[in-house]
């Protein structure tokens, strides 16, 4: 995980309009980070790039099945991310094979044990 100060650095990058393949040059950071990072930062905003790692986020089901329909309709991942503000490309990929295996009901929240 990078410290707070790089992710900084890259909200400036973005927000200037540089892409992933940039920041990631600039800031000597894999390029998978800094699309990861880009995707975030596009869905989500500034504070969810901020404060990534900090907080864990849920999601209602009916976010994820309509996530999963979006994507099965032809949206891409940057797309149903940007219009459901879901923080990870990653959550879309697991909802995704999730639905594909078990159907609707694969998406519902599961009974934490104590």
């Amino acid at each position: 995980m990078y410290r707070r100060e790089v992710r900084e650095q890259a909200l400036v990058l973005f927000e200037y309009g540089f892409k992933y393949g940039a920041v990631s040059s600039k800031l000597g950071i894999g390029q998978g980070v800094a699309r990861a990072w880009q995707d975030l930062y596009e869905a989500c905003g500034k504070e969810a790039l901020l404060d990534m790692g900090s907080t864990h986020r849920s999601y209602a089901y009916e976010t994820k099945l309509e996530a999963v329909r979006r994507l099965e309709a032809g949206e891409s991942p940057r797309q149903v991310m940007a219009g459901l503000h879901i923080a990870s490309r990653s959550v879309l990929a697991r909802w995704r094979a999730a639905w594909k295996q078990g159907g609707d009901d694969a998406l519902r929240a599961k009974p934490r044990e104590a």
